[in-house]
């Protein structure tokens, strides 16, 4: 840790000047977490299910796919980071991964939603079914962190602003928390569009999540600019791609409304009711009427393209570059990084704990159907899209780690009433859903608006910026994590007597001691690691008076180096 404090002298009193971003610029950015955000919900919410109760393996079997498939997940993290810190191009570091990903992302997906049949053999279809699984998702996870970790690091490129960069990652998980609703409505729509059908309920899915992720991913890549890069697209290539998108989003949105009102849906030969096809071309036609929208009516911001930007930027291309081990050194003896790594680290331990063992926990615990394990995570997301401009709002004034406190302390609330919850207490079953949702916005928002203050901390210590590293090393022990948990369900599970479904049969009755680590899965399990979050919080170390110092020492380097030149 650095020894900044707010009383040092040295600093200059002169403020730093506000580096705001455009509405369309922050809808793109937005835009491009919401591929990742509709295809890892599913994974959370339904893909250990899916192993379980469509693919029919056992359950300890399916949790070792989830942990294989997490750790390498883990290994590629740091690896993509730091090539794509290194990577040099005239589009920038980042926007080319996301570029050449999006397509094999979006194809890997929807294969891992498919049941092939290798061996009439039941036990020797499961190990043939679980090295498929295993292939898949380690190809898949390879494609998602192609596009996604590079995403990640474009926000401290793309603003210095404290407040600026909450305001930017409201937008991202706006339409991150936006895109898992999504999801889970679609899911709720296709589901009862082939109602008994679970093979092709899943394949179809994972087919439409596939679709939206590669129409979010371009939106945010040919709109973006990185700082000191050219964009993919110049002024006038954006104002035709939107006009031309403007226009098929408008008539995708109309045709879908004709297909669902009585009266003009014989015009089209359909039955008048929203349908797959006509919610579907919905939603659709929306995103790519916004993607030409923010494309057609797209400003440059001015300090992307500086004369001293890329100077700025790119300040530690005089300085050599340091091996690996001896950055990963630097790394984690940047305090305040262990500090984020660890709260974000505990917040998506308990919510991925939570969604993954949900399904089981409404339907076989409470009782209820699958479309009712729908409704209740459209209760938390729905809600935890809603607090999030709020807790916006109150980081601005309050700060983050003020909004962390209270945003947790209604989920620990939420969480731990879990276990005491009984079958048929729905009603109460929907408001700790809400509370829940309520702190879930803070997961989202908070850790990931303190990751760049620690990137500049490191910058202004080191000389160099690695933006990548530190995402990559970040998401790997948070995966790490995750894996190790959803392992330990899934064993935990099995060794509880877990009846597995056969393929395509309803979900059996589970006996007391699974019923039982169902509950603790999904109640004490994630509270003590919320606990342990609020721990951390409270020690991190970086306030928005030390920021603010940082920024400052790091702007007078920077003219430092441009007078010398």
């Amino acid at each position: 840790m650095s020894d900044l404090s707010p009383s040092d002298s040295s600093v200059s009193l002169e403020v730093p000047q506000p580096e705001k971003l455009s509405l369309s610029t922050k809808l793109a950015y937005g835009a491009g977490d919401m591929g990742p955000a509709v295809t890892a919900n599913v994974l959370v919410f339904f893909l250990l299910y899916f192993f379980t109760n469509v693919a029919g393996l056992p359950a300890g079997l399916a949790g070792i796919i989830l942990m294989i498939g997490k750790i390498s997940d883990a290994v590629n993290d740091p690896i993509t980071g730091i090539l794509s810190d290194r990577t040099r191009t005239r589009w920038g570091r980042r926007l080319p991964w996301m570029f050449f990903g999006a397509i094999p992302f979006a194809i890997l997906f929807a294969l891992q939603w498919i049941v092939p049949r290798f061996s009439d053999n039941d036990t020797v279809n499961n190990w043939w079914l679980f090295a498929y699984y295993v292939v898949i998702g380690i190809l898949f996870n390879l494609a998602y962190t192609a596009v996604n970790l590079p995403y990640t690091a474009l926000t401290p490129e793309l603003t210095q602003d404290y407040n600026e960069r909450t305001n930017l990652n409201s937008f991202r998980f706006a339409f991150s928390i936006g895109g898992s609703i999504l999801s889970l409505i679609l899911a709720a729509v296709i589901f009862s569009e082939y109602p008994g059908e679970s093979g092709k309920q899943y394949f179809v899915l994972g087919l439409v999540c596939s679709l939206l992720s590669v129409v979010t991913t371009f939106w945010c890549v040919l709109r973006i600019q990185e700082r000191g890069a050219q964009p993919i697209l110049d002024p006038q290539q954006k104002k035709l791609l939107g006009s031309i998108l403007t226009p098929i989003g408008v008539l995708s949105i109309v045709y879908s409304l004709v297909r669902i009102i009585p009266v003009t849906a014989r015009l089209v030969n359909a039955v008048g009711k929203a349908d797959l096809t006509a919610v579907l071309g919905i939603i659709i036609g929306l995103l790519i009427l916004l993607f030409g929208l923010t494309l057609f009516f797209s400003t440059t911001e001015s300090h992307l393209i500086s004369q001293n930007t890329s100077s700025e930027t790119s300040g530690d291309s005089e300085i050599p570059s340091l091996p690996f081990r001896e950055q990963l050194g630097i790394v984690f003896q940047n305090k305040a990084f262990l500090y984020v790594i660890g709260i974000y680290l505990c917040s998506w331990l308990a919510v991925q704990l939570t969604a993954s063992v949900l399904p089981y926990f409404v339907v076989s615990w409470m009782g209820l159907s699958d479309t009712t394990f729908t409704v209740v995570a459209l209760a938390v997301q729905g809600t935890a899209l809603v607090m999030l401009f709020f807790w916006k709002v109150v980081s601005e004034r309050l700060g983050k780690k003020a909004v962390y406190f209270m945003g947790m302390s209604l989920w620990i609330i939420a969480q731990a009433g879990l276990l005491l919850l009984q079958p048929g207490q729905v009603v109460l079953m929907y408001c700790l859903a809400v509370m829940a949702g309520i702190g879930v916005a803070t997961a989202y928002l908070i850790p990931w608006s303190m990751i760049p203050d620690v990137i500049e901390l490191d910058e202004l210590e080191t000389g160099q910026r690695r933006e990548g590293l530190f995402y990559g090393f970040m998401v790997l022990l948070q995966k790490i994590g995750l894996a190790l948990a959803l392992f330990l369900v899934g064993i935990a599970l099995e060794l509880a007597g877990f009846i597995k479904s056969a393929a395509g049969e309803p979900a059996p009755t589970q006996p007391d001691s699974a019923l039982l680590a169902i509950r603790l899965a999904i109640g004490p399990l994630p509270t003590i690691a919320l606990i342990c979050g609020l721990v951390l919080a409270f020690l991190y170390p970086i306030t928005r008076e030390v920021h603010a110092e940082i920024i400052l020492r790091l702007k007078e380097r920077h003219s430092e180096a441009l007078n010398r030149e």
